[in-house]
């Protein structure tokens, strides 16, 4: 899903225009039909299904997500850019929020020390965070760094992406849809996987390595090296660009 896109190359979500263009005495209104009747609809079948229909916690983070919306909508009207896939932005926003909700929640669990000699050629997916505007300026570079993930061999794309963290540690994934560099679809195809297996797993990323090792029936020790080699192979081709 194009979340952003470089200036001069604006791709817009049809749906967004009647708000975007909407004189400003009736983009209020425009504004609430949009998040009525296209963001609620994907947020409570994200937050419901994940927490459970009536669940106080699910109203108060849709809450959370809709001002997330609201508030980058209208800097969208204001300043331009574009999200070519409005829903597929709202799914990313819920998922992001529920991860972020149960992370507070749950102490961080030990990770595994990175096995030596580890290269990081992925140091482009440094801010998962919704409001990417500094990725902006490293499209084109992050666009090429994807187009060689798929190029991987399947399971070291598999074993690299399920473990992938940001400078945080958290899931490095949701800044490829957030840049519009991959949708989650075209994620979910390099990993051999539907889409909707995907969006169901997405709140847990990233994977331990056991739990990719379990996923692709390996040792943990062989989803190390298979995510080492694709890093060697990653930094050797970013490095002729």
């Amino acid at each position: 899903m194009k979340l952003l896109e470089e200036p001069g190359t604006r791709q817009l979500d049809p749906l967004l225009v009647p708000f975007l263009e909407a004189p400003d005495g009736e983009c209020r209104e425009a504004l609430g039909r949009l998040l009525d009747e296209q963001a609620r609809p994907v947020l409570q079948g994200i937050l419901r299904l994940s927490l459970g229909s009536g669940s106080a916690e699910a109203a108060d983070l849709e809450a959370e997500v809709v001002v997330h919306l609201i508030e980058r909508l209208q800097r969208l009207r204001l300043e331009g850019g574009a999200i070519r896939d409005f829903r597929g932005y709202v799914a990313v926003a819920a998922y992001n929020a529920l991860a972020e909700r149960w992370r507070r929640r749950e102490p961080e669990p030990a990770r595994p020390p990175r096995e030596d000699g580890e290269a990081d050629p992925l140091a482009l997916l440094a801010d998962p965070a919704p409001n990417a505007a500094a990725a902006l300026q490293q499209r084109s570079r992050l666009a090429l760094l994807w187009e060689e993930i798929r190029q991987l061999p399947p399971r070291q794309a598999t074993a690299l992406l399920l473990n992938l963290r940001d400078a945080q540690r958290e899931n490095a994934l949701s800044l490829l849809p957030l840049t519009g560099v991959a949708t989650i679809r075209d994620i979910a195809r390099t990993l051999g996987m539907s889409a909707e297996t995907l969006a169901q797993i997405w709140h847990r990323l990233p994977y331990e390595d056991v739990e990719v090792a379990t996923l692709l029936g390996v040792s943990r020790q062989q989803v190390i090296n298979l995510r080492k080699s694709a890093r060697e192979r990653l930094a050797r081709r970013m490095r002729a660009f």
